[in-house]
């Protein structure tokens, strides 16, 4: 699948930014205490995510990554982080480098990322973590295996 960063609203990408960083099932009520909603609007959106196909969801269960959602979270946090990273190169403090990055990732594709990124030297970390490079889009596949 062939992920311009664009799919999703800017909500929903959080959504599935939040299930990646957390390496697992994640119910309905820690998604909602997380971002301060009620469980019924996070139920909805799991449910409408899973028409995506980037989550697997179930009542009891939680939501899940699939594998093509897996990817595609694992490039939003890249993207959050690369963007978070030059901010703080640029003079932010790592808090508000943070906050800048989320107001404006849902508007920088792919392309622009992996430009920002080179521009930055292909840098393994951030204020927020670390940065997984995408041996098939940003790094020249040697050097993105090494990434990794």
């Amino acid at each position: 699948m062939d992920l311009t960063g664009n799919e999703l609203p800017a909500k929903k990408n959080q959504y599935l930014k939040f299930i990646y960083l957390q390496e697992g099932p994640v119910k309905t009520t820690v998604i909602s205490r997380n971002f301060g909603i009620a469980p019924s609007t996070v139920t909805r959106a799991l449910k409408e995510l899973t028409k995506t196909g980037f989550i697997s969801y179930s009542r009891y269960q939680g939501a899940d990554l699939t594998s093509e959602g897996r990817l595609y979270a694992r490039f939003l946090v890249r993207r959050h982080r690369i963007l978070s990273l030059m901010f703080t190169r640029s003079g932010l403090s790592n808090e508000d480098a943070c906050i800048q990055a989320e107001l404006i990732e849902s508007l920088v594709s792919r392309t622009v990322t992996d430009t920002i990124c080179a521009s930055l030297g292909h840098p393994t970390m951030s204020t927020c973590g670390r940065i997984e490079h995408d041996s098939h889009y940003c790094c020249p596949k040697d050097k993105g295996e090494e990434l990794l």
